[in-house]
């Protein structure tokens, strides 16, 4: 079953970088407005603020195959309309891609907690840690691969044919999806009404998790939002040089698939809360290398950037996975994954100074603040240990 579900994972994610890439690239070369990026992104990501703690419920109480096969066509659909419509008009109305970004956003939303809440249950073989950083590891060889996939397609042909490829690929892995079976949590009606109680209850018992989710939601506005604005700052670098924007896409992911493959081998050797505020700080540090005019700097940058933003999200989610039970697994993590819906909201901020003050200038701001935010919290961690939270 396992491999069914990393095949399906992969080409899932593949669709998504594509198509994340596409979209953006396309947007932003039809209207020349950064603002429209933020709004973009702003509607994929806020459904995640909105329907995390329901999908998180859903997760525990209905078959998660079923629902993953669900997500998985909804997206298929949408992107062959986006494909359909693109194609046949060169100058569709803003409206149409942010529906499109919202409708993709409610899927993202709850197939996410549903994927989230299946990988203790592929760990036959492999422990907890090592599944979360082998489904990392699929994420960022799609992070890789998908930008210059998106890339070489937009530059050869159109972005239009990069949608037509990223809804192949949701195709071929709704069939992968086909033989997963989850065991279905039977949970009483009584239990389930009380979905943010219990997440509440687990936040006031476990003070250090409470601070990393804290910490994970700032940096998620202030940082992480770099993904945004990156089109517009290679495109202000280095005009009209898609290459660029997709090249440095895929030194962010080589990044990523490097923290995945080392980091169950460094967790041996330092703490989870320890390697979490560590690489937070690094990866503030790496964004204000992306301001560099050279390219070898930029490109280095964001390999970096892509380095340690893996590190810390996903020690993040490894640190959740080993203290949730099972039973609650899924509203747990639907709230501590909640923070990438905090991605829309910093984007928007981001997006705004970057009309206003420059894109260099904003690239500045969150790298400072993702500094003083990880340095600050990891601080306030060390003098505060508790006994029965220190990892």
């Amino acid at each position: 079953m396992a491999k069914y579900f990393f095949s399906s994972s992969f080409l899932l994610f593949l669709g998504n970088w594509i198509g994340q890439i596409a979209l953006n690239w396309y947007v932003f070369n039809l209207y020349h407005n950064a603002i429209y990026l933020g709004l973009i992104n702003f509607f994929r990501l806020v459904p995640i603020l909105l329907i995390s703690v329901w999908a998180g419920a859903l997760a525990d109480r209905c078959d998660r195959g079923k629902l993953l096969k669900i997500t998985i066509t909804s997206s298929f659909i949408l992107t062959t309309i986006l494909c359909i419509l693109t194609f046949q008009s060169k100058q569709l109305p803003i409206i149409i891609f942010l529906l499109y970004a919202l409708g993709r956003g409610i899927m993202s939303a709850i197939e996410t907690p549903v994927r989230q809440a299946v990988l203790p249950d592929l760990t036959q073989r492999l422990t907890t840690t090592q599944t979360v950083s082998y489904h990392s590891f699929i994420i960022n060889i799609c992070r890789s691969i998908g930008p210059a996939v998106a890339g070489f397609i937009m530059a050869a042909y159109s972005a239009q044919m990069a949608f037509a490829l990223q809804a192949l690929c949701y195709l071929i892995s709704i069939l992968f999806c086909l033989p997963l079976k989850f065991k279905v949590n039977k949970q009483p009606k009584a239990e389930t009404e009380m979905n943010i109680k219990i997440v509440v209850d687990y936040f006031k018992e476990n003070n250090v998790g409470a601070r990393i989710f804290i910490t994970s939601l700032l940096i998620m506005a202030t940082g992480f939002s770099y993904t945004t604005l990156l089109p517009v700052l290679t495109d202000k670098t280095f005009p009209d040089q898609v290459q660029i924007f997709g090249t440095a896409m895929t030194c962010c992911a080589i990044g990523g698939i490097i923290a995945t493959i080392i980091l169950p081998n460094i967790l041996d050797k330092i703490s989870m809360v320890k390697m979490y505020y560590m690489s937070s700080a690094l990866f503030g540090i790496s964004l204000l290398g992306t301001i560099s005019s050279n390219t070898f700097l930029l490109f280095l940058s964001i390999f970096f950037i892509g380095l340690f933003s893996q590190w810390a999200r996903t020690t993040n989610r490894i640190y959740f996975q080993h203290r949730v039970e099972s039973e609650h697994r899924g509203k747990v993590l639907s709230v501590v994954m909640m923070d990438r819906g905090m991605i829309p909201l910093g984007a928007m901020l981001m997006s705004f100074s970057a009309e206003l003050l420059g894109v260099i200038e904003t690239f500045i701001a969150m790298g400072v603040s993702t500094i003083v935010i990880a340095l600050l919290f990891g601080l306030l961690s060390r003098q505060r240990k508790d006994g029965g939270n220190v990892i």
